[in-house]
């Protein structure tokens, strides 16, 4: 039986606060991933509420949560733009 390529969709791979491909991924605790630089300016915009939620699924968190870059998804991205899928992202 003949297999093709997998099929990858690039939305997937990309930040649903800016909408374009992931740069500097982090995740969140609840499992989201953001570029770093959106998910702080979200925050930012919501540190005088004092309680730091999820724009995807809108969980919240009392303390400003700690974040390091997903190694791994960014990679991943890098390695999406590289194979020309970076055109379905514009």
């Amino acid at each position: 039986m003949a297999q093709g390529g997998a099929q990858l969709d690039p939305l997937k791979f990309s930040c649903s606060i800016c909408l374009d491909p992931l740069k500097d991924p982090v995740t969140v605790p609840c499992g989201h991933s953001y570029c770093s630089n959106c998910i702080n300016g979200h925050w930012d915009e919501e540190q005088n509420k004092g309680i730091y939620s999820c724009p995807q699924c809108g969980k919240e968190f009392k303390q400003r949560p700690d974040m390091e870059i997903n190694i791994m998804l960014a990679e991943l991205v890098e390695d999406l733009k590289k194979t020309g899928l970076q055109s379905d992202w514009t």
